[in-house]
């Protein structure tokens, strides 16, 4: 059975601490949590978010639950920022044994961009760590899984991979034609969700934060995982920020979990999720 990460915006409640638990009790060993995030109008951070006075804390809970995190966030290449300010956040995905931290490429200018990540490549593969570039309708200077794969090329950096996530790929014009056609060797983790229609757009955040179950909208992840080598981890990405908390977003979590790994099971439908 392949492994499956759980992603800290499918399970919000309880924090970081929270997601960890929630994990493990789900009988997964995998996550992906924030070291660094985005903030909202009020200086608030958006997301759950590991601190490095936590680092004692959480490196002891994920060791004691044998939790590993895959991929750390948020690492965004952005116009108005130079990527050396998320060095104590890259320090921190280290030092808590992260895989990789995962970027979007927003900052339109070609070369500005490509400069900007090959620091940020460079801070990431000093601390051991690779880069996921994470295409998005959202990111306009990489917005399509073909940009992805040509500024991954152009890079010719050692530790960065492509990330496929299901809502983006499909919202964004990518076909299973492309992905087949992309070397399994640069993508370096995959998203799991599920959405209502393969309708093009720029513009679907709310989508993007309110996501269908797998198995509950279009999207064909069935053969979008066969497409995928051994060597992708792949997270469930299932956020319902519309939704509700407590005991019902628990519930929803684990039917995600569940249909995730219904995914890689010939006999779908009969398997189950301990709590």
């Amino acid at each position: 059975m392949q492994k499956l990460a759980l992603h800290q915006i499918t399970m919000m409640d309880g924090g970081t601490e929270g997601l960890v638990r929630f994990a493990a009790g789900a009988g997964l060993d995998r996550v992906c949590l924030f070291t660094a995030t985005p903030v909202d109008d009020h200086g608030r951070d958006m997301f759950p978010t590991v601190r490095p006075a936590e680092v004692s804390f959480f490196t002891t809970l994920l060791n004691d639950l044998d939790v590993q995190i895959i991929n750390a966030e948020y690492f965004p290449v952005m116009a108005e920022c130079d990527v050396s300010v998320y060095l104590p956040a890259v320090a921190l995905a280290a030092e808590l044994q992260a895989r990789r931290i995962v970027t979007h490429i927003h900052d339109t200018d070609a070369q500005r961009a490509r400069d900007q990540l090959e620091k940020l490549c460079a801070m990431a593969r000093d601390h051991g760590l690779e880069v996921g570039l994470e295409f998005t309708g959202f990111a306009a200077g990489c917005n399509s899984l073909t940009r992805a794969v040509a500024l991954h090329d152009r890079m010719n950096q050692s530790n960065l991979t492509i990330a496929i996530d299901a809502l983006h790929l499909f919202r964004t014009g990518g076909t299973l034609d492309q992905l087949q056609a992309v070397d399994p060797a640069i993508i370096g983790y995959a998203q799991l969700c599920d959405g209502p229609d393969f309708r093009l757009s720029g513009d679907y955040l709310d989508e993007a934060m309110n996501r269908m179950v797998p198995g509950e909208g279009v999207f064909p992840l069935k053969q979008l995982v066969a497409l995928l080598g051994p060597h992708v981890d792949i997270d469930i990405e299932v956020p319902d920020f519309a939704g509700p908390a407590g005991p019902d977003a628990q519930s929803r979590a684990y039917r995600a979990v569940t249909a995730s790994r219904n995914l890689f099971d010939q006999d779908a439908g009969t398997g189950g999720v301990s709590g």
